[in-house]
């Protein structure tokens, strides 16, 4: 090995550890020159989070980047050491469409060398590499070293995208001896004891080095290197979050609660720099100028009445050169209502009184006449008192989150009451159902007529008081006409139902 360029990076590790399997079967060539699309991932607007390098080993774990040598590792050439692969984490349905590598080779009569890439599944009975699951042939330019990894990035893609539930591994090798290099971390233990490469051995010389081994365990630790192959991964990056109390009271405490449940990803090493404390890049924004950080529970008070967006962003931290940051933003609409106000107004002759409801945000209303009477559920009620007085009248109007009530003060006195000069007294008046005529001669004659000069009703008085039916009368201004010894007295009467 030699070294080439140094890198630092900080990585906490877990152990794990592995054995050999069986040999590799024979390749099968196929490339495929166009990255495969995707359709299975939730998106959101900020998600640009789509087919994307996770640079896990290598970059992120170590301080001294090395290459090595790929070769079949035949008699003619006694070294063993004829294929690479790297061990991930599977505890959600990831996507894998194909892996990358940095190689090189400096062979300057050939123009590219051929490289078999492989997606298994784990063994995890085996401790190993399990079930071929996907494969591809790519090809290694001829180049010399350059320390910038992006000019030496190999991709590669299978035909169809795998879906993997469990724990998988990528691999590459190749079936020549020429020239070709791959890059690594330090040998002296940079991979952190994770036990996570493996190494195949194929040499007809040392039939005992047959198959996949672990490094780790098997060579002992100073082959804890990892290899810097990389899984091409798509995945869902959230399962949304939860709202209740989506239509609320101002301030009522904690009336609207979220809950979010992160992915398992942001907790897996292998896919997020920050997996040791993943909610550190949650963030609330309630839509009234309020925000909580870190949190993936909780609730949140409302002020003010209107709509508003929550929105929660989270971030996933990738291990790549460039932008790291995968992005989630979700939004919710939480209405905070309006608080309901009572108002409104009356006109009043006499003993009745018309009443006009004008609140807002109610959901009913009530007036209480201040008579003793049952009241009303009427928005626009008309009301007529038994005797004259000042009446203090109560409107209230009842809303989803409050009541509110306003106070009216009707005076029903004798101003609103006809009187003559003999003390003749009309009431109601204006009349609904009846009228009253109090003060007249017994034997006077009461005639009611139009404005049109009809004559609508007439009776003879038998007592001083005389009460008539106006429930049949059209609403509208009548004349009373008392008659008595040949004089007549004339008053005015309203009618209104």
């Amino acid at each position: 090995m030699k070294r080439i360029f140094t890198f630092l990076f900080l990585f906490s590790t877990i152990t794990l550890g592995f054995s050999q399997i069986t040999d590799l079967s024979a390749p099968q060539s196929h490339f495929l020159s166009n990255n495969p699309s995707f359709t299975n991932l939730t998106k959101t607007a900020l998600d640009t989070c789509g087919p994307y390098f996770n640079n896990y080993v290598g970059l992120a774990k170590t301080t001294d980047v090395y290459f090595e040598e790929l070769r079949t590792g035949d008699a003619s050439d006694f070294n063993p050491y004829a294929g690479r692969a790297q061990r991930f984490h599977a505890n959600q349905p990831i996507e894998v469409s194909g892996l990358q590598f940095y190689s090189f080779q400096n062979n300057e009569t050939l123009d590219s060398l051929p490289v078999v890439t492989v997606l298994y599944d784990y063994d995890e009975a085996l401790d190993s590499i399990g079930v071929e699951l996907a494969r591809d042939t790519v090809y290694v330019l001829h180049t010399e070293f350059t320390p910038l990894l992006p000019d030496i990035e190999v991709n590669s893609h299978f035909d169809d995208p795998v879906i993997v539930t469990e724990d998988y591994v990528v691999a590459l090798y190749t079936f020549t001896n020429d020239s070709l290099k791959i890059i690594t971390n330090d040998p002296g233990g940079d991979g952190d004891g994770e036990g996570v490469s493996f190494a195949y051995y194929e040499n007809p010389a040392a039939p005992s080095f047959t198959g996949w081994y672990a490094t780790l365990p098997v060579f002992g630790p100073a082959y804890d290197i990892d290899y810097l192959i990389n899984p091409l991964v798509e995945f869902q990056l959230h399962d949304g979050f939860s709202l209740t109390g989506d239509e609320v009271c101002p301030n009522i405490v904690s009336a609207t609660c979220v809950e979010y449940v992160q992915v398992a990803n942001f907790s897996d090493p292998h896919y997020n720099r920050d997996y040791s404390d993943p909610l550190q890049n949650i963030r609330w924004d309630w839509g009234d100028g309020f925000q909580n950080d870190d949190l993936a529970t909780l609730c949140h008070t409302f002020e003010e009445s209107g709509t508003f967006t929550t929105t929660l962003i989270d971030t996933l931290a990738r291990y790549v050169f460039a932008d790291s940051s995968c992005a989630v933003e979700l939004t919710q609409s939480v209405l905070v209502l309006d608080s309901t106000i009572a108002a409104g107004s009356f006109t009043s002759t006499g003993l009745s009184a018309d009443f006009l409801g004008t609140p807002t945000n109610e959901d009913s209303v009530f007036w209480d006449f201040g008579d003793g009477s049952p009241g009303s559920t009427e928005m626009d009620p008309s009301h007529t008192y038994d005797a004259p007085g000042t009446y203090d009248v109560w409107f209230y109007a009842y809303g989803p989150c409050n009541t509110d009530s306003v106070q009216f003060i009707v005076d029903a006195s004798d101003a609103s009451i006809s009187e003559n000069e003999s003390g003749i007294l009309i009431y109601p008046n204006p009349a609904n159902t009846f009228v009253v005529i109090n003060g007249i001669t017994p034997g006077t004659t009461i005639r009611i007529v139009n404005l049109l000069g009809q004559e609508v009703a007439q009776e003879v008085a038998i007592n001083t008081t005389s009460e008539l039916n106006t429930s049949v009368f059209a609403p509208g201004a009548y004349f009373v006409n008392l008659i008595l010894d040949g004089q007549t007295t004339t008053k005015k009467l309203i009618v209104k139902h």
